[in-house]
C-alpha cells in the first residue's frame, strides 16, 4: 500500500537509540526524552545504518510521531491511505530484518476533519447576467415520474430559472431581484394539494409565491398580493416549514442585520395564496442561510461571520436559540452560507452547510446535538469538463432517487466562480452517493417528508 503524510520522522520516547534493535531507515529521526521539554532531532549518518548525530534542540510542541522500540511500534498523528485519511495511528513492526522495516497497521481512527473531494456529473446553464449573480438552488421532485424532476435556482440580479436535471434551462422569469428560493409539497389550495415555492424578492422586499405546475413542469404565481416584509433592512435568506403539531405551512425571511420573520401561509379562499406574521426574533450580525427539519422540528440559521444557529421552529418557540457550531471552533470559514437537510427517515440524516469561505462544505449529524461528521469540496471533473466549485451561496439536497445520474440523491451547489472556462455563474449537480461515499455516509434512502 502507498502511505503518505507525517511519516518521515520518527522518534524513541523514553528510550535511547541504544535500544533500537532494528534499522528505521528515515530521513530524521526524534528523540523526546522522558519528562524532558525539548526534542532532540538527529540524522543518521551516511553509511551507517544505526548511528545518528544530533541535528538541532527544538522545544516540545506537538510531538507527532514516535517509535517506541520496547513494543517495536511506531505512533503516527495523521496518516494517509489512499482516499482515507487517518489519526492516532498506531503500527507494529513485523519485518526487522527488512530494510526499510515493514509495519502493519494495528489501529487508526479516522480523521473526520480530512477534506474529502467529489465531482460534479452536471452543471446547468450559466444564468444570463454577469459577476455575482446566481444564488440558491431548490430541488421539486417529480410525484409520478422522478426523471423529470427539476431544479429551481435564484438570479438575484434578474430573476428565478427553472433546469431540468442535465441542466438545460426550461424556464425563466425576469420577475425581480430573486434572492432564496425554497418549497413545501401537498400545500392545501382548494381541492388541490400544490407543490408551493418561496422566493425573496430583493426589488422590493417581499416574498414571491407560485405553484409548480407538475404537468409542465413551470411555475406559476399564485400570491394573493404582494407580500412585503417587515424587516428594518434589506431581505436576504429564505426556508419554509411544515408543522407535525398543526400542519400549518410557514416561510422563514431574515435580513441583513439578523433579523428574522416567520410568516403563516394559507389559502385565502380564491385559489391564492396569502401570509401573516407569527413570530420575530433576531441574532447580531448578518445572516442568508437557513432550513427547517419538518420532522425534529428545528429552524437552523447561519449567522455568517459567527456560526450556525438552531432555534425552535415552531411559531411559539420564541427566540431563545444556541450555536451548534462556530467559526472560533476552526472549521467553519466566513461567509457560511446555505444550509440543506438531508432525510434518512424520521429521526436520522445530515444537515449540509456551505462553507463559503473556503469552498468546501461541512456535514453534520440532523439528530441529537448535531455532531460534525466531516468536510468535503467539489473539484473539476476533467474528463466531463465541468470546473470546480468555489465561492459558494446556496446548496439544497435530497435523498430520493431521480434518474440513472442520480440513483442515490441528488445535491446542487451555486458555483460563484465557473471559471473554466471563464463563464456567468451557474450550479452545479453532484450525485450524493460520491459524498456518502467519501465521508462514510448512508446513501440509500426512499424517505420523504410529507
Amino acid at each position: 500500500m502507498s502511505l503518505t503524510g507525517e511519516t518521515t520522522r520518527a522518534a524513541a520516547s523514553r528510550n535511547t537509540l541504544d535500544n533500537i534493535q532494528t534499522t528505521i531507515n528515515l530521513p530524521e529521526v526524534s528523540i523526546i526524552p522522558q519528562n524532558s521539554t525539548f526534542t532532540a532531532i538527529l540524522r543518521p549518518v551516511a553509511g551507517e545504518k544505526s548511528i545518528f548525530e544530533v541535528d538541532t534542540l527544538n522545544p516540545i510542541a506537538n510531538p507527532f510521531t514516535y517509535y517506541d522500540p520496547q513494543q517495536q511500534q511506531l505512533y503516527i498523528s495523521t496518516l494517509t491511505i489512499g482516499n482515507n485519511t487517518y489519526k492516532n495511528v498506531k503500527m507494529v513492526l513485523i519485518t526487522p530484518i527488512q530494510d526499510p522495516p515493514r509495519f502493519q497497521l494495528v489501529a487508526t481512527e479516522i480523521d473526520k476533519t480530512a477534506l474529502k473531494e467529489v465531482v460534479a456529473t452536471v452543471e446547468t446553464k450559466p444564468v444570463l447576467v454577469d459577476g455575482d449573480a446566481a444564488d440558491d438552488p431548490a430541488i421539486w421532485v417529480h410525484p409520478q415520474n422522478p426523471a423529470l424532476s427539476t431544479i429551481i435556482g435564484t438570479q438575484k440580479r434578474g430573476g428565478l430559472s427553472v433546469y431540468d436535471l442535465s441542466g438545460h434551462e426550461i424556464q425563466y422569469l425576469p420577475e425581480g431581484h430573486m434572492n432564496n428560493v425554497d418549497l413545501r409539497y401537498h400545500f392545501p389550495l382548494g381541492e388541490e394539494q400544490i407543490s408551493l415555492v418561496a422566493v425573496t424578492d430583493r426589488s422590493n422586499d417581499s416574498i414571491a409565491l407560485y405553484k409548480v405546475n407538475p404537468q409542465s413542469r413551470l411555475l406559476e404565481n399564485i400570491a394573493a398580493r404582494v407580500i412585503f416584509s417587515q424587516l428594518p433592512e434589506t431581505i436576504y435568506g429564505i426556508c419554509m416549514y411544515h408543522s407535525r403539531l398543526s400542519n400549518q405551512y410557514y416561510v422563514f425571511i431574515n435580513d441583513k442585520n439578523g433579523g428574522v420573520e416567520q410568516w403563516e401561509v394559507f389559502d385565502n379562499g380564491n385559489q391564492q395564496v396569502d401570509a401573516k406574521i407569527v413570530r420575530t426574533f433576531s441574532v447580531k450580525s448578518q445572516v442568508e442561510g437557513c432550513v427547517a427539519d419538518d420532522l425534529l422540528g428545528y429552524f437552523y440559521l447561519s449567522e455568517e461571520g459567527v456560526g450556525i444557529w438552531k432555534f425552535n421552529a415552531e411559531p411559539h418557540g420564541g427566540d431563545e436559540g444556541h450555536l451548534i457550531d462556530t467559526v472560533a471552533n476552526g472549521l467553519l470559514t466566513p461567509d457560511i452560507e446555505g444550509l440543506a437537510i438531508y432525510y434518512i427517515n424520521e429521526t436520522e440524516g445530515y444537515l449540509l452547510v456551505s462553507n463559503q469561505g473556503s469552498s468546501n462544505f461541512i456535514v453534520y449529524d440532523r439528530a441529537g446535538n448535531n455532531s460534525f461528521l466531516g468536510r468535503f469540496r467539489i473539484i473539476a471533473n476533467n474528463e466531463l469538463k465541468i470546473d470546480k466549485v468555489e465561492d459558494t451561496d446556496g446548496i439544497e439536497v435530497v435523498n430520493l432517487p431521480l434518474n440513472s445520474n442520480f440513483p442515490h440523491g441528488l445535491f446542487v451547489t451555486q458555483d460563484g466562480d465557473n471559471a473554466e472556462p471563464d463563464e456567468n455563474q451557474n450550479f452545479k449537480l453532484v450525485p450524493w452517493e460520491q459524498i456518502a461515499d467519501a465521508l462514510d455516509l448512508k446513501k440509500d434512502s426512499f424517505y420523504m417528508p410529507q
